[in-house]
């Protein structure tokens, strides 16, 4: 990083996505600020890990599952940019429910930029209770016919996608906020990660 004033300085945060580059920046202009020295910024990043559901892995019978809560068509939008810069080929699961803590109208789901997924070769896995729509969207956006599968609600869902997976292998779950409660709920049941609040 290069700060006027200073010499350069290697920073690295463990999480992946341009928010997250913009969250770190933002992080070290406070540090600065407050007059906290780089080598204190540095292991304070290099510390960061992801938040519930902001990026955050759990494993689940031997696979890697990423979740990237999604709530507004700019931070679906970064998710997809982020699959599609680190080209990644992982199965995705897009959970999409609208009750009140989601919002009730889902169109925002048409205005986020999902045709990058149309040219990826990995299946797309739909649920939750809106699951059909984001489906819909999908086909919109280009993604073929034969790669997207509508999986219904959690926590039928979970095992579905899960058993889809070969053993070893990451996929990625992409819930809007009362479905990443859900997942949760579905998680912390089996054993495999704290509940909520417990972090």
């Amino acid at each position: 990083m290069t700060v006027p004033g200073r010499e350069p300085w290697p920073v690295e945060v463990p999480l992946s996505g341009l928010y997250n580059v913009y969250n770190a920046l933002a992080a070290v202009a406070a540090s600065l600020a407050l007059g906290i020295v780089p080598e204190v910024i540095q292991a304070g990043l290099a510390a960061t890990r992801a938040a519930f559901g902001r990026l955050e892995r759990v494993s689940y019978r031997g696979r890697s599952l990423v979740i990237v809560l999604i709530k507004n068509p700019t931070g679906l939008n970064e998710v997809v940019r982020m699959l599609a810069s680190a080209r990644v080929e992982a199965p995705l699961l897009i959970l999409i429910n609208d009750l009140d803590a989601d919002g009730r109208d889902v169109s925002w789901l048409w205005d986020a930029d999902l045709e990058p997924l149309s040219e990826a070769r990995f299946p797309v896995f739909t649920g939750g209770i809106r699951g059909a729509d984001m489906a819909l969207r999908l086909k919109y956006a280009g993604v073929p016919q034969e790669r997207l599968r509508v999986l219904g609600d959690l926590p039928g869902a979970l095992d579905a996608f899960v058993s889809e997976l070969a053993p070893g292998q990451t996929g990625y779950i992409l819930p809007t906020y009362t479905a990443m409660l859900a997942l949760r709920r579905a998680l912390a049941g089996r054993g495999v990660a704290p509940a909520f609040w417990q972090q």
